[in-house]
C-alpha cells in the first residue's frame, strides 16, 4: 500500500485528535482501543484497526500519568505501529513489538520539546501575571498548550510518512526468538486483559450474570451482541426492581408516622 500525502494528513488529523483529549475533560478518546479504529478507517481497513486496538489497549492498560510520572506515549504506539501492520500485513506480534518502544521514543521527544517550550511559556505567563494581564496568562496557555499537541502529531505523522521499508529495517535488527516470543504473547495478552477485568468487576452478584452470558453463548450459540442486548435487558430489570423495592420500603417508612 503506497502513501499518500492524503493518508499522512488523515494520519497527523487523528493523532491530533488525540493528543487534544484533555482539553474538554477525562474523555478517553486518546486510549488505543478509540485511536486504533481511526486509523483502520483512514486506512481502509477498520476490522484490523478494531483487533490491533483491543490488543494495544491491553498492552497499554496501565498506562495513566501518576504525579510527575508520565507513561510512554501510547498515542503515537498505536497509530504508527498500527498503520504498519495494516500497511505491510504483517501479524499482531509486529505491532506489539513497535507500539512500546516507539510510545517510549516519543515520550523522550515529548519530554525534550516541553523542557524549552514549558519553560518558555512559563516565563511569558510569570510577565502576564505581574502585569495583572488575566486575558494573556489564559492565552499562553492556550496556545503553547495547542502547539505541544500540533509538534507532538507532527512527530507521528513523520514517523508514518518514513513508510514500511524504514520501519521494516528497524525490526530486521530484532532477533528471531524475541519475534516468536511476542507472537505467543499476542495470543496471551487477550485472556489475559479478561482475567484482569474480572478481578477488578467480579463479585459474588455479578457471577450468576457472566454463568447467564456463558451459557447462552455455549448451549444457544448466541452471539456476542445477542448476548450484550441480553446483558441490557436484565440490567433494566435489576435496575425497575430495585426502584420498586425503594419505593415500597419509603412507602412503609411513612406509614410508620
Amino acid at each position: 500500500m503506497e502513501i499518500t500525502a492524503g493518508n499522512i494528513i488523515l494520519i497527523f488529523l487523528i493523532a491530533f485528535f488525540a493528543y487534544m483529549h484533555s482539553f474538554f475533560g477525562s474523555t478517553m478518546w486518546n486510549r488505543p482501543i478509540v485511536v486504533g479504529p481511526l486509523v483502520g478507517l483512514a486506512l481502509g481497513d477498520v476490522e484490523a484497526g478494531l483487533k490491533l486496538g483491543a490488543t494495544l489497549e491491553l498492552v497499554f492498560m496501565g498506562a495513566f500519568p501518576v504525579g510527575a510520572s508520565n507513561p510512554p506515549d501510547f498515542v503515537s504506539g498505536t497509530i504508527i505501529a498500527t498503520a504498519y501492520v495494516i500497511m505491510s500485513g504483517q501479524s499482531i506480534s509486529s505491532a506489539v513489538l513497535l507500539a512500546v518502544p516507539i510510545a517510549t521514543l516519543v515520550l523522550l521527544i515529548d519530554n525534550l520539546q516541553m523542557t524549552f517550550l514549558l519553560t518558555h511559556a512559563s516565563h511569558k505567563a510569570d510577565k502576564y501575571a505581574q502585569e495583572g494581564n488575566i486575558k494573556g496568562v489564559e492565552r499562553t496557555q492556550i496556545i503553547y498548550s495547542i502547539l505541544n499537541k500540533v509538534i507532538l502529531a507532527l512527530v507521528v505523522a513523520v514517523g508514518f510518512a518514513l513508510g514500511v521499508p524504514a520501519i521494516e529495517k528497524i525490526l530486521s535488527f530484532v532477533p528471531a526468538f524475541i519475534t516468536h516470543g511476542l507472537d505467543i504473547a499476542a495470543g496471551i495478552i487477550p485472556a489475559i486483559g479478561f482475567a484482569m477485568l474480572a478481578k477488578m468487576m467480579l463479585t459474588k452478584n455479578m457471577v450468576p450474570f457472566l454463568l447467564l452470558g456463558f451459557l447462552l453463548t455455549a448451549y444457544l450459540n448466541v452471539t456476542v451482541v445477542g448476548v450484550a442486548l441480553f446483558g441490557i435487558v436484565a440490567v433494566m430489570l435489576v435496575m425497575s426492581i430495585s426502584k420498586n423495592k425503594t419505593q415500597q420500603e419509603d412507602f412503609v417508612d411513612d406509614n410508620e408516622f
